[in-house]
């Protein structure tokens, strides 16, 4: 019987043999990227394990969205904010009202480079389920 792949941020880097990306923090205030690579290791994990079986495919990932980061200087709160949506997002549950923007915001940057991501059909296929599954309308 095959398994979902099982990923968490920090096993993903490590399969990729890359590091957690490097703040660029300024004043108190922080980046979100490793918030938004919560959703890609997401998207991974609900496909079969085996998806994906060429060397290096978790290093090109990996360095496909560290290359397209959408980094925002975020307070703390904001970044705090920005998890719980993401996370609620990647759970399934309904978002507040105040939480729509940073769908929002993601969305419209995976839609800009999506169609840069060579391969990967099935993960961007999945993570289209991940950030689409709500109608902001």
């Amino acid at each position: 019987m095959a398994d979902r792949y099982d990923f968490t941020v920090t096993s993903l880097l490590e399969a990729a043999g890359r590091g957690r990306p490097q703040r660029r923090a300024q004043e108190g205030m922080q980046t979100d990227h490793v918030v938004e690579l919560q959703l890609v290791v997401a998207a991974l994990n609900q496909l079969w394990n085996g998806t994906y079986r060429s060397e290096g495919w978790q290093r090109r990932l990996v360095d496909f969205f560290n290359g397209n980061p959408n980094l925002q200087l975020l307070s703390t709160e904001e970044n705090q904010e920005k998890r719980v949506a993401v996370s609620r997002l990647i759970r399934g549950q309904d978002l507040p009202i105040e939480q729509h923007e940073w769908i929002q915001q993601i969305q419209g940057r995976w839609h800009l480079i999506r169609e840069n991501l060579m391969g990967f059909k099935k993960f961007k296929d999945s993570l289209d389920d991940i950030l689409f599954r709500v109608d902001f309308d």
